[in-house]
């Protein structure tokens, strides 16, 4: 089999003639398959952005930092939290694992508890962030006696 690669996206030219198929121009820049607008400041979504599932997911995603956005503009039916029942929820141990041929370390989504489950079964990053923190304020508010360093 021989192998050409096509000059404008360094990619083989089989795999290079898909990708053109999905990419439109636009005057700052490219949308690529109606998803993501690519310009020479910026990349956007234009749509949400999924990349894998459950069953065929990435081995990693690597950035130098990933931002959740928050703000409470974009929020609806904000409510409080019991804070100690959210410290109280029974967390599993870390375990280690190996996946893909790698070693890791983390969690079994299967032992995880309801509060930190996606609807997917999968563990829900932010909510397991939230938990913890809830953990360290409660640790905050005995230890220091009002929460708060």
């Amino acid at each position: 089999m021989e192998w050409f690669i096509d000059g404008e996206t360094g990619l083989p030219a089989e795999a290079a003639e898909k990708l053109k198929k999905l990419v439109r121009r636009t005057k700052e820049g490219a949308v690529i398959a109606s998803t993501l607008e690519i310009t020479p400041s910026d990349v956007k979504p234009l749509t949400p952005v999924r990349l894998g599932t459950s069953d065929n997911f990435f081995t990693d995603v690597v950035s130098e930092n990933i931002t959740i956005p928050s703000k409470k503009q974009t929020k609806e039916e904000i409510r409080e939290v019991d804070v100690d029942a959210l410290a109280a929820v029974r967390m599993p141990p870390p375990r280690k694992y190996i996946r893909r041929g790698r070693e890791e370390l983390g969690f079994l989504a299967e032992e995880m508890p309801a509060e930190v489950r996606t609807s997917q079964g999968d563990i829900d990053l932010k909510a397991l962030i939230a938990v913890l923190a809830a953990k360290v304020w409660r640790l905050e508010e005995r230890v220091f006696g009002g929460g708060g360093v």
